[in-house]
C-alpha cells in the first residue's frame, strides 16, 4: 500500500490545510509542462493527485488511516519509496579537451529525475542543454567544471566533474634568476592573479632559458602588443594636436613654438613604442628607419600595428599577451 502522506511530505495527523497547500506546491513543482513533459514527473505529478484526492476527502482518509498501522512503523521506513528519487547525469560533456587563449568550448548535458540543475561557475541551468562559452586570462593547467542536480522532493543529489586541459599558462619572468655557477634549473612557476570567471586551476612547473627585459615606458627594452601600443600612441598624439589647434587659431607665436615643442616629445615618445612593437614582432628596432620612405613606411607602419605578437618569449623579452610556446 502507497504512502500517500511520505508523497506529500506530510505526517498522518497534518490538516485539511496542510495537505491542501502541499498539493498546491508539488502539483507546480512536479507538473508534466514545467518539466518538458519528463516521464518522470509525469510519474510523480499522478500520484500526488492521487494521494491529495484521498487525503483530502474525509471518509475514504479515515478508512485508509485505519489500513495502515502507524504505530508499528515510522513514515520514513513504512512503505518503499513510490519510484526511484535520485537524479540520474545522462552526459555531461565538452567539445574539446584541451583549450588555448580565444578558443570557444561547447558544453551538453542531459540531466533525469531532476528538478534543479547547477554547472559551477555558471549558475543553475536547463535540466537539458548545450552553452557556449569563450575562457580567458587562465594561468592554471585545468579548466574543472561540475554538474550538480537535485530531487529537492527526497533531498537526493548526483555531481559530475569536468576537466578540460589548459595549453596556455603564465609564467612570471621576473622570478626567473639565472646560476652563473652552474646550468640553469626548473623554477616553480609564481601564481598570478586570475581575473575571470573565478574558476580554479592546477599548478605547474616551467623552465625558461632566454635572456629577459622588463618593459618601460621611456624605455626601447621589451616589447609591446598592438592594443598597448595603438592606446599610447592615440594618448601621446592628442595633446601635441589639440595645443597645435588652439596655438594656430590664437595667431601666438609662443604658444605655437610651445605647441612644437609638445609635438616632436610625443613623436619620440611614439617612436620608443614603434620599436618596442617591432621587438614584439621579432624585428630589431633599425626596421623603423623604413618610415622614413614615402608610402612604403606607411604601408609597413600599418602591418605592423596590425600583425600579432610572437608567441611565446623571444630575444626581446617574455610574451605581453602571457603564452608561452608548448
Amino acid at each position: 500500500m502507497k504512502n500517500h502522506y511520505e508523497i506529500l511530505g506530510l505526517s498522518p495527523s497534518a490538516s485539511k490545510e496542510d495537505i491542501k497547500t502541499a498539493y498546491r506546491k508539488l502539483s507546480v513543482k512536479f507538473h508534466p509542462d514545467n518539466n518538458n513533459a519528463d516521464q518522470y514527473f509525469a510519474n510523480m505529478f499522478r500520484q500526488i493527485q492521487e494521494a491529495y484526492t484521498l487525503l483530502f476527502d474525509d471518509h475514504r482518509r479515515q478508512e485508509y488511516d485505519r489500513n495502515m498501522d502507524f504505530k508499528e512503523t515510522s513514515l520514513a521506513t513504512s512503505q518503499p519509496k513510490p519510484i526511484n528519487q535520485s537524479p540520474v547525469i545522462t552526459y555531461f560533456e565538452s567539445d574539446k579537451d584541451s583549450f588555448e587563449e580565444g578558443e570557444t568550448i561547447k558544453l551538453s548535458w542531459r540531466t533525469a529525475k531532476a528538478d534543479k540543475v547547477i554547472i559551477k561557475p555558471f549558475g543553475e541551468v536547463e535540466k537539458t542543454g548545450t552553452k557556449i562559452f569563450k575562457p580567458k586570462n587562465f594561468n592554471k593547467k585545468f579548466l574543472t567544471l561540475s554538474l550538480e542536480a537535485t530531487n529537492s522532493l527526497f533531498d537526493e543529489s548526483l555531481t559530475k566533474t569536468l576537466k578540460i586541459k589548459n595549453l596556455v599558462t603564465e609564467v612570471d619572468f621576473s622570478e626567473l634568476e639565472e646560476d652563473k655557477t652552474r646550468e640553469p634549473e626548473i623554477e616553480k612557476e609564481k601564481e598570478q592573479p586570475v581575473v575571470a570567471n573565478s574558476i580554479a586551476f592546477a599548478e605547474e612547473e616551467t623552465s625558461v632559458q632566454t635572456e629577459v627585459y622588463a618593459e618601460s615606458f621611456f624605455s626601447t627594452k621589451g616589447r609591446l602588443r598592438r592594443s598597448t601600443y595603438i592606446g599610447r600612441a592615440f594618448l601621446l598624439a592628442i595633446p601635441g594636436v589639440l595645443l597645435s589647434a588652439v596655438a594656430e587659431s590664437s595667431y601666438d607665436d609662443s604658444l605655437m613654438g610651445f605647441a612644437g615643442l609638445i609635438l616632436i616629445a610625443g613623436g619620440i615618445l611614439i617612436l620608443i613604442q614603434f620599436i618596442k612593437r617591432l621587438h614584439d614582432i621579432g624585428l630589431s628596432g633599425w626596421w623603423g628607419l623604413l618610415n622614413l620612405i614615402p608610402y612604403l613606411g606607411g604601408l609597413f607602419g600599418l602591418v605592423v600595428i596590425f600583425i600579432d605578437s610572437n608567441k611565446g618569449p623571444n630575444q626581446y623579452g617574455p610574451d605581453p599577451k602571457n603564452r608561452f610556446n608548448n
